[in-house]
């Protein structure tokens, strides 16, 4: 058992840190790495959220959320703009730069997305991200509950 859990942590770390190496050189042309272009896919689907709906979306710490906001404004990929209901607060927007950058992200996510399940059919790569949604659920589970 303890071999098992301890396979299970060392394979996820080398997948992330293969998919964080990669998507850091194949994002240079945008100027974003691995830990900012998430920012970007979230607020794709969520215009109008806030730096701390983010946060708990990419289950990152609001200081982390803060610096990357702020290198994405400098970039010009995002905008934020006062809460109507809440002076002290700001809503996130993505700018026309952004908008058309993303589909070209989404491509080269897909295209790694493929690269790494290659050989896979649709049942097995519908079975592995069922597994590893519970895997994710049970760690959030986790974290949370310490």
């Amino acid at each position: 058992m303890g071999r098992t859990v301890f396979s299970i942590i060392k394979l996820t770390n080398l997948i992330y840190r293969c998919t964080q190496s990669h998507t850091n050189e194949v994002m240079k042309e945008f100027h974003l790495g691995s830990g900012t272009y998430p920012f970007l896919l979230i607020l794709y689907g969520n215009e109008g959220i806030n730096q701390n709906q983010i946060s708990r979306e990419l289950n990152v710490d609001k200081a982390m959320s803060a610096r990357t906001v702020k290198q994405l404004i400098t970039l010009g990929y995002i905008k934020k703009e006062e809460d109507p209901q809440d002076s002290r607060a700001f809503n996130l927007f993505l700018t026309d730069k952004a908008k058309a950058v993303i589909p070209k992200l989404r491509e080269k996510l897909l295209q790694w997305n493929e690269a790494i399940t290659v050989g896979m059919s649709e049942d097995e790569k519908r079975g592995l991200m069922e597994l590893l949604s519970k895997v994710l659920e049970n760690a959030k589970a986790a974290k949370y509950a310490e």
